[in-house]
């Protein structure tokens, strides 16, 4: 089966200082693995260009965790979830302070991401505010978020003087309210509320996994996926163009959490600490393991995806090399 191999990588410098020589270095590492390139994670800063192009085949854009009610209330909405936040660290949070920003917010992701020219650029549908992390008990329904999802894309897409995105939206689903891939007619309804055309979908394996703490062992897991997209109307099935490979077996982990609740301190501590407990949590949800069993090669066939992205949370190139070629040598 034909399709691109990436691994993912950002303009943070705790990715760029992997390599001594820097972006070169990740070039030589790309020609030495013999894969295709990577998916870069942005930021708002235009793009470097330090940064080689031609390895950049597909764009990650910043995650907005907490976003709902800014683009609903506005700027009361910001300083109740995000209090003494400067506003780039907003624009990071949410996009800004109230519709308008957002909007510009996301227009200038997308000018960015556009001058990679990738496959796609890829960007969240969900909604999550930090104790709700720990507790499920959401403010939102799957269908409200995506609803008000469509509606900030909408607007952002009429920005551009076709009314089309400068890029391929490529909208990933995750295991929190928003698209989750778990109820096929939101799918549809989601996608129905779309004005434009230049979108399709990415399939996270390991977010999906995430949706079911009754999971236990690969096997398991692999099943689930395959019988989760089965259940995807034809239209939705088509639009999965490319995937996030990883496997995520949290099911223990998030049983006990959920009977635990938020941490004993979570009160006293301050936003920011607030967020950072709160990631520190969710890495432990979302654990991006490779793939050992060459039954991952039954979900490429089912997707039959452009891309296939080796996504792993690893402390250093070796961990991370080690992982991909565990990964690799399953699709092989």
């Amino acid at each position: 089966m034909n399709y691109q191999n990436l691994i993912d990588f950002s303009v943070h410098p705790s990715d760029v200082n992997r390599f001594s020589n820097k972006w070169d270095g990740l070039t030589e590492y790309i020609a030495a693995k013999n894969i295709d390139g990577v998916e870069l994670l942005i930021g708002y800063d235009h793009p470097s260009v330090e940064i080689p192009k031609d390895i950049v085949k597909s764009v990650h854009l910043p995650f907005w965790v907490t976003w709902l009610d800014v683009w609903r209330k506005g700027e009361d909405a910001a300083n109740y979830y995000f209090p003494d936040t400067s506003p780039k660290h907003l624009q990071f949070c949410c996009g800004g302070k109230n519709a308008l920003e957002m909007i510009a917010s996301q227009k200038k992701l997308w000018e960015h991401a556009a001058h990679f020219n990738p496959a796609h650029a890829v960007l969240h549908a969900a909604h999550i505010e930090l104790d709700h992390s720990f507790t499920r008990d959401f403010t939102y329904k799957s269908t409200e978020v995506l609803s008000s999802f469509s509606e900030m894309l909408n607007r952002t897409a009429q920005e551009f003087g076709d009314g089309e995105p400068p890029v391929t939206l490529a909208i990933e689903n995750l295991w929190w309210p928003g698209l989750d891939f778990l109820f096929p007619a939101e799918a549809d309804d989601f996608a129905s509320r779309l004005d434009f055309s230049n979108w399709n979908l990415l399939l996270d394996t390991g977010h999906l996994m995430n949706t079911n703490i009754a999971l236990r062992c690969e096997d398991e897991a692999i099943d689930f996926v395959l019988d989760r997209i089965s259940r995807l109307s034809k239209d939705i099935q088509g639009k999965i163009n490319s995937l996030h490979l990883n496997l995520s077996l949290s099911g223990e982990y998030q049983t006990k959490q959920v009977m635990t609740g938020l941490p004993m301190d979570w009160s006293d501590l301050s936003h920011s600490e607030k967020y950072s407990t709160a990631r520190k949590h969710v890495l432990q949800i979302d654990q991006h393991l490779p793939f050992q069993s060459n039954r991952v090669k039954e979900i490429i066939q089912e997707v039959a995806p452009e891309n296939v992205i080796h996504e792993f949370i690893t402390k250093d190139i070796e961990e991370f090399s080690a992982k991909l070629e565990i990964q690799m040598n399953a699709l092989r």
